[in-house]
């Protein structure tokens, strides 16, 4: 698979010239990632792309004048390579999303030390480019020792994560020249009585909301995006335990809200300092927004106390697309119910307290009679149709606090915490079975569609594996001891 879309306009695939290698060299330079160190969200992007492509290796790949870097890798130790030899630089050249089942079946690639054995034997392989300002300075890639194919929405989702590297970097570079500028405010502030002028007209201009107090805790001062953001300008009279419900400030969760104590700029008074600090500000007439603040005590030149400014920067949009990919992750795209990943996860922790409590986990594994002459009969369409339902349906069996998972084709879990006994577990497959005597219906009509469920109980050394395996069998034992459908 190959596509040549860059940003939001269609580049041909960059030329591998000098002036080229200088440019991404540059951008490098601007972006403060040579010799930068380890950067926590980096390495969340990249696990999060293997986890998604079911990969077991993963890796940010930028590429210098001569050499390639690894700032970020999942699966192994990242380092720096000649250029030349990595897939990363080739797939940039290619131009687009770049996806191969097997590079050793690839004559562009056989030659690679990453290829070849040299260094390592990759053969799946998928890479995204990283597009800034216009220039291709790497890759986000994925890839495994054995040969194998990803679907389209993977290799989406891969560019998709792409996407949030880039703005990740941005933001990096954004946060460095917001610090310039805090720092620049800070040095105006103790000129502020002579250059009044120049202040406001470099205030208005910033792109991130400003806000500035007395010694005393009251607002002096918003700017342009601050007011747009809050609706209305300062009110000096207000006390500092006033500010919060006066400027409409809640917690990072957009609902509790927000301490005085813990308002990043009255914060700056008894700590000095305060980086990224995520609050929401939220006017009754005014859609939410997620910002984050860095604040900083203001002294003048002889270290008397002034007072405090804070910049915030508004990151709702990368928040919001964090949450999205964090769902995509782990939930079923055609169904929405959890996945196996999340199902896991949940079991995990359903059996430590489990344990806890002294009582039972039930795990019902549930597979659907007939679904198979369905999707022949009527195409996957048709198919799809049918298991949403099924879905519905077993959502709507379990009880709250359960989890009705989909893991695969026409196979579905239903973990249950706190079952006293097995003939709780028993009545709860009853349902199950029960919910799907009824027709399910798809555009190509009625569909006669059972379910076989196998249930099994934890026990002290029980493993999410374990139950999974255990419920499975039954699932069979019950399937096989039923007339044959399809």
């Amino acid at each position: 698979m190959l596509s040549e879309r860059y940003g939001d306009g269609v580049l041909d695939p960059p030329d591998d010239d000098a002036a080229q290698r200088e440019r991404q060299h540059r951008v490098l330079v601007d972006l403060d990632l040579l010799d930068a160190p380890s950067d926590a969200e980096l390495d969340a992007v990249t696990r999060l792309a293997a986890t998604v492509c079911g990969t077991r290796f993963a890796g940010i790949h930028l590429l210098d004048t001569d050499v390639m870097t690894q700032p970020a890798t999942f699966g192994f130790v990242g380092g720096e390579s000649p250029r030349d030899e990595s897939p990363c630089h080739r797939v940039a050249q290619l131009g687009g999303v770049f996806s191969s089942p097997d590079l050793a079946a690839d004559p562009r690639f056989t030659d690679s030390a990453w290829v070849d054995g040299r260094w390592a034997r990759v053969r799946l392989y998928a890479g995204a480019p990283l597009v800034v300002d216009g220039v291709v300075i790497g890759t986000l890639c994925v890839s495994d020792e054995v040969p194998g194919v990803l679907t389209e929405d993977q290799v989406a989702r891969l560019n998709d994560l792409a996407w949030v590297v880039v703005a990740l970097l941005e933001r990096r570079r954004a946060a460095r020249i917001g610090e310039a500028a805090r720092a620049e405010l800070v040095r105006a502030n103790d000129e502020l009585v002579r250059t009044q002028a120049f202040d406001r007209a470099l205030l208005e201009a910033l792109p991130v909301g400003v806000v500035a107090a007395d010694a005393e805790g009251r607002i002096t001062l918003f700017n342009q995006v601050s007011r747009f953001w809050h609706g209305h300008d300062t009110d000096s009279g207000l006390t500092p335990a006033e500010l919060p419900t006066a400027y409409d400030l809640f917690e990072a969760d957009g609902r509790t809200p927000l301490p005085a104590d813990q308002v990043p700029l009255l914060r700056a008074y008894t700590e000095g300092r305060v980086t990224d600090a995520e609050i929401v500000i939220h006017p009754h007439d005014r859609f939410p927004r997620t910002v984050s603040c860095s604040a900083t005590e203001v002294r003048d030149v002889s270290g008397r106390f002034l007072g405090a400014v804070v910049a915030m920067a508004d990151v709702t949009a990368q928040r919001e697309l964090e949450e999205q990919l964090r769902t995509a992750a782990l939930h079923d795209p055609l169904t929405g119910l959890p996945n196996r990943s999340l199902l896991v996860d949940r079991l995990d922790h359903a059996l430590v307290a489990a344990a806890r409590r002294g009582d039972q986990v039930a795990l019902l594994y549930c597979d659907l009679d007939g679904f198979k002459a369905v999707n022949d009969a009527h195409g996957h369409a048709a198919g799809d149709e049918v298991l949403a339902q099924a879905a519905v349906r077993l959502a709507a069996v379990v009880r709250p606090g359960d989890t009705a998972a989909r893991i695969g084709g026409d196979e579905f879990v239903l973990m249950c915490p706190e079952v006293a006994d097995p003939a709780v577990a028993a009545a709860l497959a009853e349902r199950v079975t029960e919910a799907m005597t009824d027709p399910l219906w798809s555009s190509a009509g009625r569909h006669q569609v059972g379910v076989s469920v196998g249930v099994a109980l934890s026990g002290p050394a029980s493993t999410p594996e374990t139950m999974l395996t255990a419920a499975d069998e039954a699932m069979y034992v019950v399937k096989r001891g039923r007339p044959r459908r399809d």
